[in-house]
């Protein structure tokens, strides 16, 4: 799968009216952003587990590993971890974009 192109990202900012925010409305946009890929990138990744590889990064998350423990985990124990991260931003993206209805065309 391709990142996202420079245009999709300038629509997605334009969706999300970023501009017409303050400091502390885009910051809390953001943060909230980076909250739904963050959930949406691990939901992908733990579907790609193993079993055992989902017993084993339970005990790691559990032990208050760092994050790049957590990393290396993901790496080593998730075929192709990098793809599921970006299938769950481009997803998201498409959806912030159908919602708003602004097209990337």
């Amino acid at each position: 799968m391709d990142t996202p192109k420079p245009a999709q990202a300038d629509a997605l900012l334009e969706a999300l009216d970023m501009e017409s925010l303050s400091p502390e409305d885009q910051e809390a946009l953001l943060l909230d952003l980076n909250d739904l890929i963050y959930r949406g990138s691990m939901v992908r990744l733990v579907e790609r587990m193993s079993e055992d590889a989902r017993v084993a990064f339970e005990a790691l998350v559990e032990s208050d590993a760092s994050e790049e423990q957590v990393e290396a985990f993901l790496q080593e124990h998730v075929p192709n971890a990098d793809q599921a991260i970006l299938e769950a931003v481009q997803e998201i993206s498409d959806d912030i974009l159908a919602a708003t209805g602004t097209n990337t065309n």
